[in-house]
């Protein structure tokens, strides 16, 4: 489903060289924040060429250049076109990608791998106005607002004392972290003076390459992020990733109505966790949890993921896992738990899950679940997001591999059905996959919405074990789709979401057009669900203000 974490390593190594050999700006037309812009449109901006990446509309290149972002960022504008600005004036990306170099004056690569030759780094991180004493960076120094330092032989006042103080060197030192420019300011003068008396022959960032802050991030949406959200049995769910720096605040995020942080660290013992220790994870804290619940979001903790391997085949396994869990829980006031693991999970080969006896993780999982259901009671939510294979992919004889893959979801869905609160099954990175009536379907159109949702709700014989599926109440059935574009939302499976909204109509009152209808109608479907407010953030919540009526208030024309 989604990446844990992407690394700099990915990136070629010719994105190094884009900023030692100029690069030709000529007729390329100046960014402009209201152009929508197509794959493979150029444009200038800030003294550098751009292409772009996939669709994209106010998105800055400067902040915005990357391998998996929007735009790719070609290089430096050759001098001599007449509205090039000189490279040594442009400040560095604090979105590109984090194995890009910067180049000094002298043309030393500055690496962030290799920190110790960036004692010659260009004017862009570097202030020769700084007079006075500066103490030496140190990761962990509680820094406040304005506190001026050196590193890497630039000066830099501190901007967000949160992220200055903060232990995670490769994201916020000044001037070799990959989000340096979110916490700190090129320039300070050491004698305690603001960051705005710094001398003009210091650099500073311009505000376009500044990630935005929290408060400008809700102003992207349409919708009031502020205001009390009501679902009416119905719901909007986004998958709330833990891993970008700065932190996505859960209250600005408009619209949706269920949050899933995504994920915690699954250790091999069975434990969870959840913290922001050693720069790996960036979660939120109770309080703004509790904020965001004031506003009528649930808030859930997904386990897995597409990478994390999540076993449990122990009696001390299952215990860590639950008595984790519950720690996470009470500390955060959390709603409830997501399962989302992709790898790891396995079930008995004859499609059962054994309880008293268990053998595999799935019979473990169970009966955490359980646990965790009998602690809490019924307002705790379970929710699960499988994968097609592990679900409807079973619903032909061959397609039957529980104890490894395909259909592994489904004997717990029966175990759990009355306990679960909804499935969001992905409808994406997928290939054709069959409906209840054995007819194959492909992702991103309304015939295989309509029909992988049928199929959910109406249940069907699990291969050839001679079990079936039970189905679920449409209730308890939520559609699951990318929320960009972008080769971080999804690899396939992007849907327009006119097609979305005609699918959900279809599936709620029958009107499908010259489509797939389904035998029955099923006015209560529950809703959508998002892979991943960030995504969804990046293209100013373009899709959850496009679908959220149609979700929550049945409004989809």
């Amino acid at each position: 489903m989604k990446s844990l974490f992407l690394t700099g390593a990915l990136v070629g190594a010719s994105l190094i060289s884009s900023d030692v050999l100029a690069v030709s700006c000529a007729g390329l037309s100046s960014w402009a924040s209201n152009t929508v812009y197509n794959q493979g449109n150029k444009v200038q901006h800030s003294g550098r060429a751009y292409t772009a990446n996939y669709w994209t509309q106010g998105n800055d290149p400067t902040t915005s250049s990357g391998q998996w972002q929007h735009w790719a960022d070609n290089g430096v504008c050759d001098t001599t076109a007449s509205s090039v600005v000189p490279s040594s004036s442009v400040a560095p990306s604090s979105r590109s990608s984090s194995s890009r170099s910067s180049v000094s004056s002298s043309g030393v690569n500055c690496s962030e791998g290799n920190p110790s030759v960036c004692s010659s780094r260009s004017s862009s991180s570097v202030s020769s106005s700084s007079i006075g004493f500066c103490p030496t960076y140190a990761a962990g120094t509680n820094y406040s607002l304005g506190a001026v330092v050196t590193n890497a032989g630039g000066t830099y006042t501190c901007k967000i004392p949160g992220w200055c103080t903060s232990t995670a060197t490769w994201a916020y030192a000044p001037g070799t972290g990959m989000y340096w420019q979110d916490a700190w300011t090129a320039g300070g003068n050491c004698s305690g003076a603001s960051a705005s008396s710094v001398s003009s022959s210091s650099v500073t960032p311009s505000s376009s390459s500044i990630a935005p802050s929290s408060s400008s991030r809700s102003s992207l949406s349409s919708s009031s992020a502020s205001s009390v959200i009501t679902n009416n049995g119905r719901d909007l769910v986004g998958y709330w990733e833990n891993w970008h720096w700065p932190l996505e605040e859960m209250t600005s995020i408009p619209n949706y109505t269920v949050l899933n942080i995504s994920f915690p660290r699954i250790n091999s013992d069975g434990s969870l966790f959840l913290g922001n220790e050693g720069g790996y994870q960036n979660n939120p804290t109770a309080q703004q949890i509790a904020a965001a619940k004031a506003q009528g979001k649930k808030v859930l903790l997904s386990i897995g993921g597409a990478n994390a391997t999540f076993v449990l085949t122990t009696q001390t396994q299952e215990d860590n896992f639950v008595n984790s869990f519950i720690a996470i829980k009470d500390q955060f006031g959390l709603d409830g738990i997501d399962i989302d693991t992709e790898k790891g999970l396995h079930t008995n080969p004859n499609a059962q899950i054994n309880l008293t006896n268990p053998q595999y993780s799935a019979d473990y999982l169970v009966r955490a679940i359980k646990r965790l259901k009998a602690r809490y009671g019924s307002n705790f939510l379970l929710t699960m997001a499988p994968e097609t294979a592990h679900t409807i992919g079973a619903n032909l004889p061959g397609n039957w591999l529980g104890q490894y893959n395909w259909g592994v979801y489904l004997p717990l869905i029966n175990a759990l059905r009355d306990d679960i609160s909804w499935i969001q099954m992905q409808y994406y990175n997928t290939g054709s996959m069959p409906g209840k009536n054995g007819q194959f379907y492909n992702s991103a159109t309304q015939d295989g919405l309509v029909a992988w949702a049928e199929a959910l709700i109406e249940g069907f014989q699990i291969g050839s074990t001679g079990v079936s599926y039970l189905g679920l109440p449409a209730n308890k059935v939520i559609i699951g789709l990318p929320a960009s574009t972008a080769p971080t939302a999804a690899g396939s499976g992007y849907t327009n979401p006119m097609v979305v909204k005609a699918a959900m109509r279809c599936l709620r009152s029958g009107d499908c057009g010259s489509g797939y209808k389904p035998a029955k109608t099923y006015p209560d479907l529950r809703g959508i669900m998002a892979w991943s407010t960030w995504e969804d953030y990046v293209t100013g919540y373009s899709f959850s203000n496009a679908v959220r009526a149609c979700a929550l208030d049945n409004q989809c024309n």
